[in-house]
C-alpha cells in the first residue's frame, strides 16, 4: 500500500496565518503573502482531510472542529520553525540572514536609513526588510527582530536599550514662527498645535523659561496626526506649530525648511528605544544592527548640540 504524502510544513505555516487573522485577506495583508498562495494552501490541507477547516461567515472565517483541532498543531509547528530560524541565525559568526525591523517613516528616514545602507555596505549577506509604523508594534507578535519606539517600552517582557536621547522643541514654518512673535504667543501657539498621536509624545506640550516657570499649551489641536514625518509635511507647509524632537527637527531648521518658535523655552527630553525579544540578543545582525545604530544617532545628536 503506497505511503500518502507528508504534510507540508508550509501549508500548516500559512493555514496558522489564515486562521490568526480569521481570513484570507487579513492574513495576506499582515504577513506579506499572496491571497492566491493562502488559498492554494488551504485547499491543499482541506483536500486532504476529507473536510472543511473553515467556516465562511459574515466578516471572514471561523474554524469548524476540525480546525480547531489543527490549530493548536500548527502554531507549535510554526513557532519551532521560528526558533529553528533563529537558532540558525544566532550560531553564525558573520551577520547574515534577514533583519526585520519597524520604526516610524521619519526614524526610518533619517535614522534607519543611513545605518541599512551602512550594513548593505559592511554585511551584504544581511536582508533588511523594513516596516513603517510609528504605533511601535509588539515584536513578539510580528515576528520583528527589532522596533524602534519613543519612550521605554512597558512591556517587560523585551530588552529595551536605548539609542539616543533629544529634546522636544517647538517648530514652524518660517512664515508662521515670525507671524507668531510677540507678548501673546502662548495663547496663539495653543490655536495652531499640530500634535503626534503616537506613544512617548506628549499631547499636551510643557515647557520652561530660564526662571523655571511653566508654559502649557494644551486643548483641542488643530490637528492630530500618527506619525511625525505627516507633521513635518503640515509645519513645512506653512500651517501650525508641532513639538518635534531636535534630532529630526534641527536638519531642516539648518536648510531653512523649519524655525524653532519660542527658543526660550525647554522642553522635555524624548527617548528612542530599540526594542527586541531577549532571542534576538543573540543574532549576530541584531547586535551590530543596533550598536551601529546607536553610533550613528550619538553622533547626529552631538552634531546638532
Amino acid at each position: 500500500m503506497p505511503m500518502r504524502n507528508a504534510l507540508s510544513l508550509d501549508d500548516l505555516n500559512l493555514f496558522y496565518f489564515i486562521a490568526e487573522e480569521r481570513g484570507i485577506s487579513g492574513a495576506s495583508r499582515r504577513f506579506g503573502i499572496s491571497k492566491a498562495k493562502l488559498s492554494r494552501a488551504l485547499t491543499r490541507l482541506e483536500e486532504r482531510a476529507g473536510t472543511p477547516l473553515f467556516d465562511r461567515v459574515t466578516g471572514g472565517l471561523r474554524l469548524t472542529a476540525a480546525g480547531q483541532l489543527l490549530e493548536p498543531i500548527a502554531r507549535r509547528l510554526t513557532q519551532t520553525s521560528s526558533d529553528a530560524e533563529e537558532a540558525l541565525r544566532s550560531v553564525t559568526g558573520e551577520p547574515s540572514g534577514t533583519l526585520r525591523i519597524a520604526a516610524s517613516a521619519l526614524s526610518g528616514q533619517l535614522l534607519i536609513g543611513p545605518v541599512v545602507a551602512d550594513m548593505h555596505s559592511r554585511y551584504p549577506r544581511v536582508a533588511v526588510s523594513v516596516t513603517v509604523s510609528a504605533l511601535g508594534p509588539d515584536p513578539l507578535s510580528e515576528d520583528l527582530d527589532v522596533v524602534l519606539r519613543l519612550g521605554r517600552p512597558l512591556e517587560p517582557y523585551l530588552i529595551a536599550r536605548k539609542i539616543v536621547a533629544s529634546s522636544l522643541a517647538l517648530y514652524a514654518s518660517k512664515a508662521v514662527a515670525d507671524d507668531l512673535k510677540g507678548t501673546q504667543s502662548d495663547d496663539r501657539i495653543n490655536a495652531q498645535r499640530i500634535v503626534i498621536g503616537v506613544p512617548g509624545v506628549p499631547s499636551d506640550w510643557i515647557l520652561h523659561d530660564a526662571h523655571g516657570t511653566a508654559h502649557q499649551f494644551v486643548g483641542a489641536p488643530k490637528s492630530i496626526v500618527g506619525d511625525p514625518s505627516v507633521a513635518l509635511g503640515i509645519i513645512t507647509s506653512g500651517q501650525g506649530v508641532s513639538f518635534l524632537p531636535d534630532i529630526f527637527a534641527q536638519p531642516l531648521e539648518r536648510s531653512g525648511a523649519l524655525v524653532r518658535v519660542r527658543p526660550d523655552l525647554i522642553g522635555p527630553d524624548v527617548e528612542i528605544f530599540a526594542c527586541f525579544p531577549p532571542k534576538r540578543a543573540s543574532v549576530p545582525a541584531v547586535r551590530v544592527f543596533i550598536d551601529m545604530l546607536a553610533e550613528f544617532a550619538g553622533k547626529r545628536a552631538a552634531s546638532d548640540r
